[in-house]
This record gives C-alpha cells, sequence and structure tokens, in this order.
C-alpha cells in the first residue's frame, strides 16, 4: 500500500473542501512541475551510441544514425524521423526504437523536452511539448516520420494538428485530448467538480492556451497523414479509449492493440518495435 500516495490524495481531496481555488493552483503548480529520474546504465549505452546537440540554449537533443554528426541534417531531410518521450521520461528511454530505424538507413533525432532530461527548465506542459516539435521541424527540417508515446504522442498530434508536416506518424499510448488528461487525473485525485474546473483553468494560464484548445480529434480532422496507433488495452495511466476516439478521425490509420504491455513497457516489445520499423519503412500502409 503507498501510504504516501494516500496522503496526497487526502490532502487535496480535503483542500478542495476548505479552498477550492488554492488547492486547485497548488495541485497545477505540482502537476506542471516534472520529476527528473536517475538516468538508467543502457541509456548511457545510448548516449555513447549517439551524438548530443543543442536544438536551442536550451533544448537538448541527440541523433543516432547516419551521418550523426551532421546536426541541421539537411542533407537528410528525407531520411530524418523525430522521436517524442512522454512526460517525466527523456529522448534516451526510447532507444529501444533506434536500432530497427538506423538498420533501415533513417537518422533519428530524439529531443529532451523542456525541464526534461538534459534540457533547461523546470516546468512544462503538453502545449509546450507540441511547440518544441514545430521547433525541431524549423531547425531540422523535414521529418519523414514522427514517432511519439504518451505525452509525446499528444503532443504529436497537436503539432501535426497545428500544421507540422511529416509523412507518416506513429501515436503510442497517447491521449486525444489535453482536457481528457486533466479529468482523468483529478478523478484519480479524488476531486470535486468545482475543484476540477479551477484546476483545468489554472493549467491553461500556465501553459497560455485552454486544456480544450488541445483536443487533437478536432485538430487532425482534416488530417490525411498515415498513422500508426499504439496502445496497451489495459493501459492505466492513458485510457485505451483515448486511441480509439482519435483513430475514429485519422483517415488513413492503423491501430496495434497489445494486451499486457501497460503504458511503459510497450516501448520495449519486439511486436510493437518490429510494427513501428515497418509502418515507418514500408512505401504505403497499404
Amino acid at each position: 500500500m503507498n501510504y504516501a500516495l494516500m496522503a496526497f490524495r487526502l490532502k487535496h481531496q480535503l483542500g478542495s473542501l476548505i479552498s477550492s481555488t488554492r488547492t486547485a493552483e497548488n495541485l497545477a503548480q505540482i502537476f506542471l512541475t516534472p520529476k527528473r529520474f536517475e538516468v538508467k546504465d543502457w541509456e548511457h549505452k545510448a548516449e555513447q551510441q549517439g551524438r548530443r546537440f543543442q536544438l536551442t540554449p536550451d533544448i537538448s537533443a541527440i541523433r543516432w544514425g547516419a551521418n550523426n554528426s551532421e546536426v541541421e541534417g539537411n542533407a537528410l531531410e528525407n531520411k530524418q524521423i523525430l522521436l517524442v518521450h512522454g512526460w517525466e521520461s527523456r529522448g534516451t528511454q526510447l532507444f529501444g526504437l533506434i536500432e530497427g530505424l538506423v538498420t533501415k538507413g533513417y537518422s533519428v533525432v530524439a529531443i529532451d523536452m523542456p525541464g526534461h532530461g538534459h534540457s533547461k527548465g523546470e516546468t512544462s506542459n503538453a502545449y509546450l511539448f507540441s511547440q518544441t516539435v514545430m521547433l525541431a521541424q524549423q531547425i531540422l527540417g523535414h521529418f519523414h516520420a514522427i514517432i511519439g508515446h504518451s505525452m509525446g504522442a499528444g503532443a504529436t498530434s497537436i503539432a501535426v494538428g497545428k500544421g507540422v508536416n511529416t509523412d507518416k506518424m506513429v501515436l503510442i499510448s497517447g491521449p486525444s485530448s489535453i482536457e481528457n488528461v486533466l479529468r482523468h487525473f483529478t478523478q484519480f485525485i479524488g476531486l470535486n467538480n468545482k475543484t476540477t474546473d479551477h484546476f483545468i483553468a489554472a493549467i491553461g494560464r500556465h501553459a497560455g492556451i485552454a486544456a480544450k484548445e488541445l483536443d487533437a480529434a478536432k485538430l487532425l480532422q482534416e488530417s490525411d497523414v498515415p498513422t500508426l496507433f499504439i496502445h496497451d488495452d489495459a493501459d492505466r495511466e492513458v485510457l485505451y479509449s483515448e486511441s480509439q476516439r482519435l483513430s475514429e478521425v485519422v483517415k488513413n490509420s492503423q491501430f496495434l492493440t497489445t494486451q499486457g504491455l501497460g503504458h511503459r513497457k510497450i516501448l520495449k516489445s519486439d511486436t510493437v518495435i518490429k510494427a513501428i520499423t515497418d509502418f515507418v519503412s514500408a512505401e504505403s500502409i497499404g
């Protein structure tokens, strides 16, 4: 039994009854401040095999594959792939995807999002993630495919919905709506409706955009980008129904359902890795 989690939930449940606005604001600050976890041994291997560079003075990235010394990527603009990690993660945690893609001849770039990994910042949010994807395209050029996991998948779908051009998308365990993510979180905490509304509004103020504006199912209604959705049917962090909702809107899509992998192990599944490599390297999705 996780007593710390129980205490955290009880504290905010009581706070929502006593001072709804203050509790919502405090919880928003916590929610938008990602933790940085210790780098794992296999991630050091990932670092050694790639070349780290600064996308901007504040944003760090790493490239693997052909000509990984060329950070601008102009000569490889049709062979680049962008990896977008999830919340409280970092680029090297997507290293399981690298070998298959590099073997196919791709140059693969992973960005550490603001407030994550080697990048600067204390706070972050989904909209900032999506803006960083846009920035990557502006600096590095066209990406043949953008592959995102969790919040990174949400950010990818938002960025493409707002104009980022890519040949293909792979959205792994991602949300269709940031407001849905926030409401799922408040339900888990046990907040009442009033505090939930204050919390969502506070997140919007900090991000500079209302959560309802970050609904990928609306942003991608006219999209014809070939897309592979991958989601575990027992994912407890981002509900399976989120990918289902988005896949119903994206016309040119495939859906891979996994069982028993949850939210994170899905990135290390041989079946998933092969599906992604095959999808990205295929001339069409058939």
